[in-house]
């Protein structure tokens, strides 16, 4: 009797339902029994009512008012069919949308400026909407209205006085934020006063303006040498595919054009940087395209300053640090771009205070539900692109019930503790379809069991609950892409439309976004591109440049930009790129 109860299991609880352990080696020195060990795993806390944001309510026409006109705005007024109840509204200060993939073609000449944007009006006034030529200001979630100032600031009345109609409101039932994000410089010192930012088609003009400036000035007769090299070095800070790609077309320009105009004394001073911290350039890409770009980018001079991080920007330097070492070091410059990253948009700030507190405890991005409802606007706001991130549930939050629902319990309730793999795997399947990233688990279950299992081979609840906080903590949120934002923005007006004006439908489950990737593709200089296809292969160098040309061509916005966009591909191929400068370029 007394070995009996040495092999019997003692017995815990687990949220007040008890469950068997194996018996430790004290009770095999000399205890029949352990005594129950009692463990309370609290729920999560509840989340904040949106009963401050009123609902929709009923059917019919809604008012529905856009903010933006980028890749989510564009996506969303082009997609939305004309015949649904709605009545659309487009708010934004930019009256055209811009097709960002070419925007580095269009800084050095590769592609015309107005053949990659695209009249905000036109795809308004063709299913008979409104568009305000004006910056939403204000959100008040609410009273369900927004304010706007008009993008003109010299509107003044014969007194001087600000005209009346220069800030206005605008009411809404449903509001779509698309405004996208803004350039975020990290706390680092100088960059706003010495380093170009590279988004809109303005940075761009600018880059061609001071690109074409600097060389005019080193023809310029008795020009010292160091004089020279400085006004020819070039510094893109980022290697992401934006600073990738504008440090490649930079590139092309001087050694196909420039080259062949201005003096060949000028070309030995030319030096193109790339600054990033990590280790590769296109180190978001799959590490097969990051060797590639890095070494293409070796290979044409381009100096990469890898494993560097920018401590300051001065007027006349950058001041780099090195990642592992510490050590600093400085890199004079004549013009310097910064492409290194995003932040959140003020106005989403302005949209988070205004609901209530708790529901957007994520400063850097407002928080969405799958359908791309913001959380805490009761179904009445929503977000696509660069602002948005959708909170993906976390398998946390039910690790308790899982595991329970997988553990052998007998008739008193008393389950047991340490589960084998079979059991493990189970538990997992049964989430999968609250938590679709488990799936990988259950897939790979002999490796991440055995990362997991305690000496006896079984799994404890302890391994249970780090095992779902490793899964949980991979999570990622989508790209900040062109290729996101348009998804998103398309399956925003399928939603709309389906649900055709009903408020209930509007605040339904029924169906969800799921972002399907297309592929990567970059750029990187001398007609050669990469590109990651998934389920096919990834190609490199001359055929990816072919793939990477046909692709953004014909996926312009309209019939009138892709004629545009091959035109322009055609002259600079035979003809070269225009360099002149217009003197009178603001």
């Amino acid at each position: 009797m007394f070995q009996a109860a040495m092999n019997a299991s003692s017995r815990v609880a687990l949220g007040g339902v008890a469950v068997r352990t194996r018996p430790s080696s004290k009770a095999k020195a000399g205890r029949a029994r352990a005594p129950p060990i009692r463990a309370a795993i609290s729920e999560p806390p509840a989340q904040t009512a949106a009963d401050q944001v009123p609902a929709s309510k009923g059917s019919g026409r809604k008012k529905v008012v856009v903010l933006g006109s980028g890749w989510g705005a564009v996506s969303f007024v082009k997609s939305l069919p004309a015949d649904t109840p709605y009545d659309v509204v487009l708010v934004s200060p930019r009256n055209y949308f811009l097709y960002t993939p070419l925007l580095p073609g269009a800084a050095t000449g590769a592609v015309e400026e107005r053949s990659i944007v695209e009249p905000i009006r036109r795809p308004i006034s063709e299913k008979g909407w409104k568009y305000y030529e004006a910056a939403c200001i204000d959100v008040d979630a609410s009273a369900k209205k927004i304010t706007c100032r008009a993008a003109d600031p010299e509107c003044f009345d014969d007194k001087g006085q600000s005209c009346e109609w220069h800030t206005f409101d605008v009411e809404y039932d449903y509001l779509v934020t698309a405004v996208g994000a803004v350039p975020n410089t990290f706390g680092v010192p100088g960059v706003e006063e010495n380093c170009m930012f590279f988004k809109e088609i303005a940075h761009a003009s600018r880059f061609r303006r001071e690109v074409n400036e600097r060389f005019e000035r080193a023809t310029l007769p008795d020009v010292p040498d160091a004089r020279l090299k400085e006004l020819l070095t070039f510094v893109v800070i980022g290697a992401g595919p934006t600073g990738v790609e504008l440090a490649a077309e930079l590139y092309d320009m001087v050694y196909q054009d420039v080259s062949r105009m201005y003096p060949s004394r000028l070309i030995p001073f030319v030096s193109i940087k790339i600054i990033d911290l990590q280790e590769k350039i296109l180190s978001a890409y799959d590490r097969r395209i990051a060797e590639y770009a890095t070494d293409f980018f070796q290979r044409a001079n381009i100096d990469c300053l890898l494993g560097k991080g920018v401590s300051e920007v001065r007027s006349d330097a950058v001041v780099i640090s090195d990642r592992v070492t510490g050590e600093t070091s400085e890199v004079p410059f004549g013009l310097a771009v910064w492409c290194s990253g995003i932040k959140l948009n003020p106005l989403c700030e302005k949209i988070m205070d205004s609901l209530p507190p708790g529901t957007q405890e994520n400063r850097r991005s407002l928080a969405c539900d799958k359908n791309l409802r913001v959380n805490g606007s009761n179904g009445s706001i929503f977000a696509v692109g660069d602002c948005a991130t959708i909170v993906r549930p976390r398998s946390m939050s039910k690790a308790m019930e899982l595991y329970k629902g997988a553990a052998k319990c007998d008739e008193a309730g008393a389950c047991e503790i340490n589960l084998a793999k079979d059991q493990i795997k189970s538990a997992l399947t049964k989430g999968v379809e609250e938590f679709p990233h488990l799936e990988e688990v259950v897939n790979n279950i002999d490796d991440k069991f055995a990362a997991f299992a305690d000496d006896t081979g079984r799994c404890s609840f302890e391994g249970f609950e780090k095992m779902l906080t490793e899964v949980d903590n991979g999570l990622r949120a989508l790209p900040a892409t062109a290729q996101v934002a348009k998804q998103e923005g398309e399956y925003l007006a399928s939603f709309f439309a389906q649900c055709e004006g009903d408020a209930d439908r509007l605040m339904g489950d029924d169906t969800k976004f799921e972002y399907n990737h297309k592929g990567s593709l970059a750029y990187i200089g001398k007609d050669a591109a990469v590109a990651d296809i998934p389920g096919f292969t990834i190609v490199k160098g001359i055929a990816a440049g072919v793939i990477w040309k046909s692709f953004e061509t014909i996926s312009q916005v309209s019939v009138r930009n892709i004629f545009l966009v091959a035109a322009d591909m055609v002259r600079t191929k035979i003809f070269g790129r225009d360099i002149s400068r217009f003197m009178n370029d603001n």
